[in-house]
């Protein structure tokens, strides 16, 4: 929600500096405490999954995106990290997160290890920031500039700590419907 206010009030793209910058700030805090938030979700999910080798790549790679977003953004609020060279890391740590979304969820439901409501959600959620972002490059190529912002990305940005809310509430309150002795062919 600090993003959103953020890039609302605070004119994130504008030389004008007003009373509502500090939003910035909040926002890059929040992001490092939701990415360390997401790791248990991470860590959690694979029970409810076939052990493939899918699933093991996408998991390790989403983990060490998500701790290297939430060191980058402490790095940032403190002046270590320019935002050019910053933004550039975690927006590729970001993709690396939906991309798990997206392959946990395929794996989820073409195994029927998770409830279709929660795979289909996921499937949805892991191509929107990386759809959006292309939108979004689409759109700077044309000429139309960082102005041209993708509802696409927006979307799934805002969707993504709902996800683990989901989890929470379909899928890590009840034992693992399937069966994570047996091996997966991915």
């Amino acid at each position: 929600m600090c993003c959103l206010c953020f890039f609302l009030l605070a004119r994130a793209f504008g030389d004008v500096q007003n009373s509502f910058g500090w939003l910035g700030t909040a926002n890059d805090a929040v992001l490092a405490v939701q990415f360390l938030a997401m790791i248990p979700v991470a860590l959690a999910l694979p029970h409810w999954l076939p052990r493939t080798r899918s699933v093991r790549v996408a998991t390790g790679m989403a983990l060490g995106a998500m701790l290297a977003a939430a060191v980058l953004q402490p790095l940032l609020i403190a002046g270590v990290l320019n935002f050019d060279v910053q933004v550039v890391l975690v927006v590729a740590a970001f993709v690396l997160v939906y991309a798990w979304v997206f392959v946990v969820s395929s794996i989820g439901h073409r195994y029927d290890a998770l409830p279709r409501s929660v795979t289909r959600f996921g499937l949805l959620l892991g191509v929107s920031f990386p759809v959006g972002l292309l939108i979004m490059a689409a759109g700077l190529v044309l000429g139309l500039g960082v102005a041209f912002v993708s509802a696409v990305a927006w979307i799934g940005w805002l969707a993504l700590p709902v996800w683990p809310l989901v989890l929470a509430r379909l899928v890590f309150n009840k034992p693992p419907s399937f069966n994570s002795n047996q091996e997966g062919s991915s």
